[in-house]
């Protein structure tokens, strides 16, 4: 799950993000939480960036947080709006681009572990999710977080908001993803999500995070084909924002 705060009070900002982290740990729920302290950073974060949810100040100096919610209802319309402010007299603004929430400062952890839970039911319901079993928890990690997996002996090592080793047969895994256009098995256990892919050169994978990856020799060509396809479909919005086909 991919959340952004755009808040221009530092303090208020890294409260929340404080408060969401801490959702995270307890709830066992992968979260990718970035900052900003205003609507035109976020704004430009977001066009490289499909965010599951923001948390927006109403009350900015450059930019509102209505305004900025406006500009983003021209290319996101899924995205999951809470407004963040002091005072009630906006809400027919914030509820007129489609908000998900509103929450009154200072924000309350209840209130902020209500949200998340909403939206997480929400983004469940609509995107596929795979359950992992980290030692004694189960992370369930959205399709769409999932960059790559390594076999490890008898574990697996994935890579997503941050690394999961989980005790899993590579076959499993693969097997359960393969309805899916975004994954490929690349070579003998290794297994990208095309979407986070930047280049299948040399018979290597390079990763937006900057890993690469070995390439099957005798699959290259196809696999090249399937990038290439992958690629195509999501500049052209032939896949939904989840990444399926």
């Amino acid at each position: 799950m991919k959340i952004a705060i755009v808040d221009d009070v530092e303090q208020e900002q890294s409260h929340v993000e404080q408060l969401i982290l801490e959702y995270s740990f307890q709830k066992r729920v992968a979260i990718e939480c970035n900052t900003f302290s205003n609507g035109y950073d976020f704004l430009d974060a977001a066009k490289i960036k499909n965010y599951d949810m923001v948390f927006l100040d109403i009350f900015m100096d450059s930019l509102d947080g209505i305004k900025t919610a406006e500009f983003l209802r021209y290319t996101d319309v899924k995205c999951l709006l809470v407004f963040l402010t002091n005072s009630r007299e906006h809400r027919a603004e914030a509820f007129s681009v489609h908000a998900f929430d509103y929450l009154e400062k200072p924000v309350a952890k209840e209130a902020l572990g209500r949200v998340l839970g909403d939206a997480l039911k929400l983004l469940i319901q609509k995107e596929p999710y795979i359950d992992l079993a980290i030692g004694k928890n189960t992370v369930s990690l959205l399709y769409r977080d999932f960059l790559y997996a390594t076999a490890d002996s008898n574990y697996l090592m994935i890579c997503a908001d941050k690394e999961y080793r989980c005790r899993m047969p590579f076959r499993s895994l693969a097997s359960s993803l393969e309805h899916d256009s975004r994954f490929a098995v690349i070579n003998r256990g290794i297994l990208v999500n095309l979407d986070y892919v930047t280049g299948m050169e040399d018979y290597t994978c390079t990763m937006k995070d900057g890993a690469s990856f070995p390439i099957n020799r005798r699959k290259a060509s196809v696999l090249k084909q399937e990038y290439i396809a992958r690629q195509f479909a999501r500049r052209t919005g032939r896949v939904s924002r989840g990444g399926g086909a």
